[in-house]
């Protein structure tokens, strides 16, 4: 055993530095996987066609943006970024955006003056921007390792966590995905740990750096109020664990959270964009910080009464908290009385479970994630939680009056109740699974120090059936928590940035970026280009050119004309205007020479050849869509008539057999939007596919789909001289087979049904002559099956132009 206490002595003499070299080669490693996207996009050639091609997601593109427009005018120029600017009028036209009121300050300015340092060596903004997510992403790393020492004081369970964070896919830490959400993670675990340290030492030092981080944290990202939770918390709780502290301790702690809290709310209420219901944000510091007042007066007043006092008054506000979140759900106008005193945004009422009717219920990042599924690391979390770390936290808070744990544990519960909730916090989870790890193990590896004892060359070590069990618990978590960690691994090195893979599409293509250089280049400067918000970014800052919204949601009413304007009523016949050519002078049409309609969505083809036709789909079945159509369906829909078309009752037109299922039927339904297949099995119906309905005239007669379907079908008619093309609700779809429910082509079914019940539609029935077709992007062919080119998907994107003699005669009705 010699060799044993050898190996513990060295530990025990360098474990700062060995455990500090292993923590950086894991940050390393974390950098490495997250920059893979950089480089599948680089070394498959379509960076140096298209640069802009490094960058991820939407907002990314709105940040390069304004930075690039500060490089050139100056960091000066940030406060004139107002829609008094005419440059901003490229956001949301006519009206303008307000950029300096609207856009949070902190990832502009950090971005902006990272680039100035390394524009001298050549470095491209894109390439900066692209490499940013994946440095976070090992700070972050860092950062939770810190934590997890300051709280444990175990060097092995934060190099676990550190490794488990690293080995997660965390989407916006890959390269390119430059956005506030991606600022916010690094800053998490930096801000929670630094607050954990003034805690701890109680040092003014300590209290000015967290409020420093803090103050920077809230200005990266608006998200960042659920990585303040743990300093609310911990003045909450606080006067708990430090009752029987003197006076003089407990009145420099209240100072040092006053010092803390000063510096982060005096820099967040300098944001305009903390303004109006965020304002709470900084509030509640304050509102944190009267609890330890309060119970610093009790003491002083009523000193054998004041811990009581406190705590059931803590009780009575917890318990009315919960009931008034659960009164806002189903007593109405309860929300809107609350909202009148406490000033809370969306994102805030939705972590909360308060569901926010309008907008949010049509973005997908704001479901609750009970609906969509948990996770596994949401479920490894939770189970870790419940069975170690929230017993050991009780224990260690009752016995070792440990606030820095109760802390952490509080925060966890409620940033997993929150991800619970809104499934936009998936990826700040990722931060709290390996916290959550860490903690536990941390707290478990107190148990397990042997006791050792030597007899002159002799060590022997005396090890406890206790800790014997409790070893074997540490490693199974560890072991397990690093397995489901590595399991995401591999999504690094496939993945593509968005505008490179078409929001979805099975393979990298050009086809968005060669639409976006067609409407820079052929397009006239004072163009309107009119597309679903989601893409206006990369039609502002690629395209060049004005759009009406985009992902910044600032307006909602905005995007709700928007959804209007899609699914309005329209006839194709340009001497009988309808609802929708009116909206469009409200949406600035009028103020420029051209106006164009961007729809994008994929597109499902089934060639047969004996019929001599072609049929088309713009849906696939369950998690399988993407695009305009099928956010048509989704969301604009019902954000245009106020009416979820999936939720309208609908009128059975078929029952289908299902082969080799005697007695078990399909249901083919459908109402004035939406044709929906189901079966009914057991007694339980369950939907299996959804697609729009081409025998309704609302359908038919609604901008988005008429204008696509008439795209879609004059690019095929090309393609295939001589065919019928026939727009049907779906060609993929699930069937029922020995092996479960699988996606097949179902060609007896829009070969028959559909074509028998009128569910289809064809170039009669969707002609126009209001837009002409200016251009079509389309992308390669992507195989649906073993039948090659007879059946595939395409992302097709058309760009159609409002026909210039209705425009003048649009415009000249409204003057």
């Amino acid at each position: 055993m010699a060799w044993m206490y050898s190996l513990m002595n060295f530990w025990s003499k360098h474990s700062r530095i060995i455990s500090a070299v292993i923590i950086v080669l894991v940050a390393v490693l974390a950098f490495w996987l997250r920059v893979q996207q950089y480089l599948n996009v680089v070394g498959s050639g379509i960076a140096s066609v298209y640069p802009e091609a490094k960058l991820d997601e939407l907002d990314t593109f709105f940040n390069y943006w304004v930075v690039s427009y500060l490089d050139k005018h100056g960091l000066l120029s940030l406060p004139t970024l107002t829609n008094n600017n005419p440059a901003t009028c490229i956001f949301w036209f006519p009206s303008c955006r307000n950029i300096f009121a609207t856009e949070l300050q902190g990832h502009i300015i950090t971005i902006y003056l990272l680039y100035e340092a390394f524009k001298p060596f050549g470095v491209s903004l894109y390439d900066l921007m692209a490499l940013l997510p994946p440095i976070f992403g090992a700070l972050a790393t860092i950062f939770i390792a810190l934590l997890v020492n300051e709280v444990t004081n175990s060097k092995v369970a934060s190099i676990v966590s550190a490794l488990i964070y690293a080995l997660m896919f965390v989407s916006r830490e890959v390269a390119g995905f430059t956005v506030k959400y991606t600022f916010g993670l690094f800053t998490a675990p930096l801000v929670i740990w630094l607050h954990i340290r003034a805690l701890k030492y109680n040092r003014y030092t300590d209290f000015v750096l967290a409020g420093i981080a803090t103050a920077y944290a809230a200005s990266v990202w608006t998200g960042a109020a659920l990585s303040f939770t743990p300093i609310y918390l911990s003045l909450v709780i606080w006067p708990l664990f430090s009752y029987a502290k003197p006076e003089g301790e407990l009145r420099k702690g209240i100072i040092g959270f006053f010092i803390e809290a000063l510096i982060a709310s005096t820099v967040i209420l300098l944001m305009p964009v903390y303004r109006g219901s965020r304002v709470i944000i900084p509030l509640a510091f304050y509102i944190a910080l009267l609890f330890p007042i309060a119970f610093y007066v009790l003491k002083r007043f009523v000193e054998k009464k004041a811990l009581k006092i406190y705590t059931w008054s803590l009780a009575g506000l917890t318990a009315l908290g919960i009931i008034l979140i659960i009164l806002s759900n189903i007593v109405p106008g309860v929300l809107e009385a609350i909202l009148k005193v406490v000033p809370l945004a969306g994102k805030m009422l939705l972590a909360l479970g308060i569901k926010v009717p309008g907008l949010p219920e049509t973005v997908a990042e704001y479901q609750p994630l009970h609906e969509i599924g948990l996770i596994p690391h949401m479920v490894l979390t939770i189970v870790v939680a419940v069975l170690f770390l929230i017993p050991i936290a009780i224990y260690n808070a009752i016995r070792r009056k440990d606030l820095l744990l109760a802390t952490i544990t509080l925060w966890i519960l409620l940033a997993w109740y929150a991800t619970y909730n809104l499934s936009y916090f998936v990826d700040y989870m990722r931060i709290v699974t390996a916290v959550t790890v860490g903690m536990t193990l941390g707290a478990l590896l107190t148990f397990v120090s042997p006791r050792m004892v030597k007899f002159g060359r002799f060590v022997r070590f005396k090890v406890s059936f206790l800790q014997i069990v409790t070893i074997v618990l540490v490693m199974a978590i560890a072991f397990a928590s690093t397995y489901i960690a590595y399991a995401e691994k591999d999504a690094y090195f496939s993945s593509y940035t968005m505008i490179s893979r078409a929001e979805g599409f099975w393979y990298p293509t050009t086809v968005w970026l060669e639409t976006l250089r067609f409407i820079k280049e052929n397009t006239s400067t004072r163009s309107l280009i009119i597309s679903w918000w989601d893409y206006g970014y990369w039609i502002s800052t690629i395209g060049n050119r004005s759009t009406v919204a985009d992902g910044a949601t600032i307006d909602s009413r905005k995007i709700q004309l928007l959804a209007e304007f899609f699914t309005s009523f329209y006839n194709g016949n340009a001497t009988s205007f309808n609802k929708a050519i009116y909206i469009l002078p409200k949406l600035g049409a009028c103020m420029v020479d051209e106006v164009y309609i961007l729809i994008f969505a994929h597109v499902d083809v089934y060639v047969n050849d004996e019929a001599k036709s072609v049929y088309v789909a713009f849906t696939a079945p369950g998690g399988l869509s993407f695009g305009d159509m099928a956010k048509f369906i989704s969301a604009i829909t019902y954000l245009g008539t106020g009416k979820n078309p999936l939720s309208l009752p609908t009128t059975t037109i078929a029952s289908i057999p299902v082969p080799n299922y005697y007695g078990y039927y399909y249901d083919l339904s459908a109402n004035d939007w939406v044709v929906t297949k189901s079966i009914n099995i057991g007694g339980n119906t369950y939907p299996i596919n959804v697609g729009l309905n081409w025998n309704s005239s609302k359908v038919l007669n609604a901008t988005m789909p008429r204008l696509y379907a008439y795209a879609v079908i004059n690019v095929l008619s090309k393609l295939y001289p001589g065919y019928q093309i026939k727009i049907v609700p779906w060609i993929l779809d699930y069937e029922l087979t020995s092996q479960g429910m699988t996606l097949v082509i179902s060609t007896n079914l829009f070969d028959g049904t559909f074509e028998r019940y009128g569910l289809y539609a064809t170039a009669t029935q969707v002609n126009q002559s209001l837009y002409n077709l200016a251009f079509v992007g389309i992308s390669q062919r992507a195989p649906l099956s073993q039948q090659g080119d007879k059946a595939y998907r395409v992302v097709l994107i058309a760009l159609l132009k409002l026909s210039e003699e209705v425009h003048k005669q649009i415009c000249s009705a409204t003057q």
